[in-house]
């Protein structure tokens, strides 16, 4: 015989809607991703190409100093890695016994040129000479003048020879000892240009075209000391057969250290697009993509990268202004996650 327990049948309900109850989770326990978002803007960022070299003499900066005449230094007024300003006199240059004769030569040659075509201008003006007379005269008279004057222009008038700085610079080396018996010609000392330190950074070759002279370039140390700016001033159309690699002579604004390298940024346009933090871009180079937050959801935007800078990178892509941008905690998201913002939007 059975027995009912009034109570029995109330208490097994009551498990059985606590058992179909605990299976379901509340909609306030769905997961979510706290991040960290930023504004969305467009800009644009300098377009760059990025090479490296180190710093030295122009190839023009070096200046040969030399008297087209005999002779031998008489006295030197300056040593081997002194600076120098323009005008300063470097040298005494005493002409030789040779040189000395070749200018009373071409003077005396002159004098007697200039006397005959005067006394030949006479005899023509009595018709008592020919045109051409006239002529042969006077074309003899330039010739002696046109050797004189070359005579003066390489050695003066004088026995000796003051020898100044062409420009500011310094003294690299001195090359012919004093007293010395030198031929016509002969290095004496050659002077570096004061602004004659450039930057010399090797180029690849697929970047060719797109930099020219008159470039903006950044110029940073690799030994850590203060940057400078420059501009392109020479780009070479061969390959350098040492670096394989093409040249680009940079003149910087500051004074470099002969022998000091340098990282060169060389401007050659500008990228515009969307600037958005490179910590907020996912993916691989294949693929790449961002997110935003559109009603506490996380957004997938696929981009496109244009250009890059060290914390920023300018993309295309259908960005919506009005969304924040995530950064810290974009790893983590799948497109349509919750998230939850845990800190105040900043600028990127």
């Amino acid at each position: 015989m059975m027995f009912r327990q009034p109570w029995l049948i109330p208490a097994l309900a009551a498990m059985m809607l606590a058992a179909c109850s605990g299976g379901e989770a509340p909609e306030e326990a769905a997961v979510s991703a706290a991040v960290t978002t930023v504004p969305v803007r467009q800009g644009s960022l300098p377009e760059q190409v990025v090479a490296y070299g180190t710093a030295g003499p122009a190839a023009d900066a070096s200046h040969v100093m030399n008297v087209q005449a005999a002779g031998h230094v008489a006295q030197w007024n300056v040593t081997a890695g002194l600076p120098v300003k323009r005008g300063q006199r470097l040298l005494t240059f005493a002409l030789a016994p040779s040189s000395i004769a070749a200018y009373q030569q071409a003077l005396s040659a002159q004098k007697v040129a200039a006397a005959a075509r005067a006394h030949t201008d006479e005899l023509f003006a009595q018709q008592l000479a020919t045109r051409d007379q006239k002529e042969q005269a006077e074309k003899t008279l330039q010739d002696a003048q046109a050797n004189l004057d070359a005579l003066v222009q390489q050695q003066g008038r004088s026995p000796t020879v003051d020898i100044s700085a062409p420009f500011d610079g310094t003294v690299v080396s001195v090359d012919a000892s004093q007293g010395d018996q030198l031929q016509p010609g002969a290095p004496l000392l050659t002077l570096q240009r004061g602004d004659g330190l450039v930057v010399t950074v090797g180029m690849e070759r697929d970047a060719m075209g797109r930099v020219s002279s008159g470039a903006a370039v950044a110029l940073t140390p690799l030994d850590a000391s203060a940057p400078m700016h420059g501009t392109v001033r020479r780009v070479a159309r061969a390959l350098n057969p040492h670096t394989h690699q093409l040249d680009v002579e940079v003149v910087p604004d500051g004074e470099p250290v002969n022998g000091e390298s340098f990282r060169a940024d060389i401007t050659v346009g500008q990228w515009q697009g969307w600037l958005v933090p490179r910590d907020a871009l996912q993916g691989d180079d294949a693929q790449r993509l961002v997110f935003q937050v559109a009603d506490g959801k996380a957004v997938r935007v696929p981009v496109k990268v244009l250009g890059e800078s060290d914390s920023v990178s300018v993309v295309s892509g259908a960005l919506d202004a009005h969304r924040p941008l995530v950064t810290t905690g974009a790893t983590q998201l799948d497109d349509g996650m919750a998230v939850r913002t845990s800190a105040p939007d900043a600028k990127p």
